[in-house]
């Protein structure tokens, strides 16, 4: 009996329509989200990689031994791909598809 009562009431009732514009935009909001998360995943492993190139290990170091004053020094002069001024590594839109010209 209470169960045919709640089948049967109407009030509050949601028509389909605006459930399925509910849901879509939903759905399409979540995927704008996602591939907006993965490009800038993929923008920041792109600077890591080039901060982690540009590490400049070069050194110098003074010390005295006895009376004799030394000194130990590494110049690091590999200064990587990178050109000054080049555009962040990441995402590059520019490069055409397999088979595209």
């Amino acid at each position: 009996m209470w169960l045919h009562k709640l089948w049967n009431d109407e009030s509050g009732v949601v028509d389909v329509s605006a459930y399925l514009f509910f849901v879509t935009v939903i759905c399409l909001g979540t995927l704008c989200g996602w591939v907006t998360i993965r490009d800038q995943v993929v923008q920041e492993l792109g600077d890591l990689s080039v901060a982690l190139q540009n590490i400049d290990q070069s050194f110098s170091l003074n010390y005295t031994l006895g009376t004799l004053v030394k000194t130990a020094s590494f110049i690091d002069d590999d200064a990587g791909d990178g050109v000054a001024g080049a555009a962040p590594a990441g995402i590059d839109l520019t490069v055409a598809g397999a088979g595209e010209q």
